[in-house]
């Protein structure tokens, strides 16, 4: 049975016309009575109480998100499920939707945001990442709307709130145990370079070989944009070294890392005899690729389950002081590292 304008006033004990102008929301009607016919509608599942919602409480009820990338790969890669979930875990059991929006290239992520916020889509947005030439961040700042960044901004300010994993920190550990391996040719395999993250990253490879007075090499460092395909591409650099070329190498994802694992096998080398790989994320594929990949455990959806919570809590009447807050990670060992090849320590 289809519900009608006429059911609703029935359960609310209201006429069909008080509903028809909470719906409208151009009528003067107590909040009381809006609250009882929008309860109803609800109820009943009738379908405008969403809109009537919306015109009563100045509120679409949706939080909002640009995905910066749109190749395959993209969602491939552990971190966009992650993400979603913890996103979805915080705003539907608060009574919120999520609208994820598009874009083949990050340049064009602000005016996507744009198109959310002046169309009264969304409460608030979660921005994925924070990337040097990107002005999102900017944008968001000067339309008034409220956002979390997931990820550090290129530039802090008292008002903006963002969590970010602790991407400094597990480089470092992760150099640090090739280190107490015996690895003196540590290779740094990042994503975009031009992302936050990625130079966090790079500082904590850089601080790890500072710490085991090790000479900082920049044929090592490469990058190969969270790609498959480019992380082979960036260990096939590498392997042109020749004896000079890396016994162990760090990737900045699990992605990156099983390319450059097929690298080396097609080289006719052995993982982690010939060369050790640590990879980021410890996606599934980490416990089932041949040999096990040693990886760091990167909490995605807790960061995105605090961001999300972060969000609506600037929605409320008297919004919190900014959130900023990093998560550590962990390193998991696995198959993937040993000492390196007799002859290759130094």
């Amino acid at each position: 049975m289809k519900v009608t304008i006429k059911h609703v006033a029935e359960k609310a004990n209201v006429h069909p016309s008080t509903v028809s102008r909470v719906f409208s929301g151009k009528a003067k009607i107590s909040e009381a009575t809006c609250q009882r016919v929008i309860a109803v509608a609800d109820q009943l599942n009738f379908h405008p109480s969403a809109i009537a919602r919306s015109l009563t409480t100045r509120r679409a009820q949706t939080l909002g998100m640009v995905i910066p990338y749109t190749q395959q790969e993209f969602f491939l890669d552990i971190f966009f499920p992650e993400v979603v979930c913890g996103l979805a875990d915080v705003a539907y059991r608060q009574g919120f939707r999520l609208m994820l929006a598009g874009v083949d290239d990050p340049a064009h992520e602000p005016e996507a945001t744009l198109q959310l916020i002046r169309s009264q889509q969304v409460d608030g947005m979660i921005v994925q990442a924070s990337r040097v030439g990107v002005d999102t961040t900017d944008v968001l700042l000067a339309e008034h709307l409220p956002f979390v960044l997931l990820g550090r901004p290129v530039e802090d300010a008292p008002a903006i709130s963002w969590v970010e994993v602790d991407a400094r920190q597990a480089t470092r550990e992760a150099v640090q145990h090739l280190v107490m391996l015996g690895h003196r040719r540590i290779a740094f395999i990042g994503g975009y370079p031009n992302m936050v993250v990625t130079l966090d990253r790079l500082d904590g490879y850089r601080q790890a070989l500072s710490e085991a007075a090790l000479p900082y090499d920049e044929r090592l460092v490469v990058y190969g944009m969270f790609r498959q395909d480019s992380g082979a591409e960036a260990m096939h650099r590498l392997l042109t070294l020749g004896e000079e070329r890396p016994t162990a190498v760090f990737s900045a994802n699990d992605l990156m890392a099983v390319g450059a694992m097929q690298t080396i096998q097609e080289a006719g080398l052995r993982v982690p005899h010939d060369c050790s790989i640590i990879g980021s994320n410890n996606s599934p594929i980490a416990a089932l690729i041949h040999p096990h990949l040693t990886s760091s455990r990167v909490p995605y959806h807790d960061l995105a389950y605090e961001a999300a919570q972060a969000l609506i809590a600037q929605l409320g009447t008297e919004p919190p002081q900014p959130v900023k807050k990093l998560l550590p990670c962990q390193l998991i060992v696995r198959d993937s590292t040993a000492p390196p090849p007799n002859g290759m320590s130094h």
